[in-house]
């Protein structure tokens, strides 16, 4: 009998002392959104100031053009993604292929395991991750 005292107890004060604690998961998606950095085309950062810092590859799938044909899934669904160092910072962006970014609109084309290839005013521009040791 003592053990289920001390047992709804336990429940019950956990229960009215929870609403004073912060949830750790919980995020304020606008403010969030503003703390974010972005690389649209109206970032200032030019594309030779940005450092690759790593990429996500896709998986490949056989027929997934055929199901973007089809409006089966959206288009940004299974891209391959790249995590970029801004300048005189240590926050990153993450990008995709597709996206245009920089002041003059570079669009990322490929992005492998080790390289981003751009093409910005007609002109190929390959980002490559370096190697820290």
């Amino acid at each position: 009998m003592k053990k289920i005292f001390i047992l709804i107890f336990i429940f019950f004060s956990t229960n009215v002392y929870s609403d004073n604690l912060k949830d750790p998961f919980y995020k304020d998606l606008k403010n969030e959104v503003l703390k974010r950095h972005s690389l649209s085309i109206t970032s200032p950062y030019s594309i030779q100031s940005l450092k690759l810092v790593a990429t996500l590859l896709a998986p490949k799938f056989g027929n997934l053009e055929t199901l973007r044909k089809q409006n089966k899934i959206p288009n940004n669904y299974f891209k391959s993604l790249a995590l970029i160092e801004l300048p005189g910072s240590e926050d990153h962006v993450v990008v995709y292929e597709g996206q245009k970014i920089g002041p003059r609109s570079a669009v990322i084309k490929k992005i492998t395991k080790n390289k981003v290839f751009l093409e910005e005013n007609n002109k190929q521009i390959i980002m490559e991750i370096i190697q820290w040791r």
